[in-house]
């Protein structure tokens, strides 16, 4: 058996192990950065050209059906970060119907209410906004304060009933495995829920996101005197190797870009500005070999530096992409996705014969 300790990996590594590959334990709630992201004015623009090569480029057509009215939703001060998880929980489907049927349950909690409140004003279109006051009084959100919406995101599946978050749910396990040629042992088995998985971008450019995905899976060997794990049963630090897996896939996936990272170098929190090719179908497989793949439908972007940035989101439905910037709303005649996306939301193919593969 081994004691492992959550806080032994990261950030307790060296510099130089720390560029060469980052190391990942079980899934968890995002942290909140010391220094919070004040909102701004800062609009993302695009200088550079695009083709039609691009990933998760999509060319919509000038004239299609009556298109749904979307709203969108005043900013208090600095809640550009809450605008934006709740208009990609509106947009949901399956979590806008939970939340309806869940607020006719009396024992129903209060934020399920205020939610489904919410998502009636954002359904009915009969005003240009809607507010997010009730809201952030519940949770007891200074509107003034910019915070990241990763945590937000979290801490809302968090706090709503299981019945309406569960869609976000997943099941992760973590083996952890003593490398020791002298003696045999059971390996250690963790398993968690998750709502999101934390991807790291550190990796040579271009920075592929499936590429990312797939080596958070991959094994992890720990060894040499900052990494090695003490073993009980052979009463001393080991060489470990780590395995993580998905043993139950949600119905939609939640990938948490880590664009603010920790710079061994300068000793302090970092924005990662890379550009990442996102493709419009992500390949998934759980641990029983099973393969799934994901559609995406939503991304969350920040605009701007650690100390001063600004959330929208990217969301699409039947008839395109729209972009949701606090109480503006758009169609974005070509989508192209920002090289500030921060969150990706892929929606699970339930008949892989009608999902579209992107080449």
């Amino acid at each position: 058996m081994f004691d492992l300790f959550p806080t032994v990996l990261f950030p307790f590594q060296n510099s130089q192990q720390s560029k060469e590959k980052q190391t990942h334990m079980m899934p968890s709630p995002p942290k909140e950065q010391n220094n919070p992201l004040p909102q701004t004015n800062a609009q993302d623009t695009c200088s550079k050209k695009h083709t039609k090569d691009d990933f998760c480029a999509v060319t919509i057509s000038e004239t299609s059906p009556n298109l749904m009215r979307y709203i969108g939703l005043e900013n208090q001060g600095a809640t550009c970060y809450l605008n934006t998880v709740l208009q990609i929980l509106f947009r949901t489907e399956e979590f806008r119907e939970a939340v309806e049927r869940n607020v006719m349950n009396k024992s129903s909690s209060t934020i399920n209410n205020r939610i489904a409140q919410l998502f009636e004003h954002l359904k009915s279109g009969e005003r240009n906004t809607a507010t997010t006051e009730e809201i952030t009084a519940e949770l007891k959100i200074n509107v003034h304060k910019q915070e990241d919406a990763a945590k937000y995101l979290q801490k809302i599946l968090n706090k709503v009933t299981p019945e309406i978050s569960k869609i976000f749910q997943g099941r992760m396990a973590q083996t952890t495995i003593c490398i020791n040629p002298a003696k045999e042992h059971e390996p250690l088995k963790q398993v968690k829920t998750f709502f999101t998985l934390s991807i790291s971008l550190d990796s040579e450019p271009p920075v592929h996101m499936q590429k990312c995905f797939d080596s958070y899976f991959a094994p992890i060997i720990m060894c040499g005197e900052d990494q090695e794990v003490y073993c009980k049963s052979c009463e001393m630090m080991m060489k470990t190797k780590i395995i993580s897996s998905l043993q139950e896939v949600p119905s939609v996936l939640v990938l948490h870009l880590e664009r603010f990272e920790f710079d061994y170098d300068t000793m302090c929190y970092v924005k990662n500005y890379s550009s990442v090719q996102i493709p419009l179908q992500l390949s998934v497989k759980e641990e029983a070999g099973v393969n799934h793949t994901y559609d995406l439908y939503a991304i969350v972007n920040h605009s701007g530096s650690l100390n001063g940035g600004h959330y929208y989101a990217d969301i699409k439905d039947e008839n395109g992409w729209y972009r949701f910037d606090d109480s503006v709303v758009y169609r974005l005649e070509m989508y192209i996705p920002s090289d500030e996306a921060y969150l990706l939301l892929y929606k699970k193919c339930e008949f892989i014969s009608k999902c579209l593969i992107y080449v």
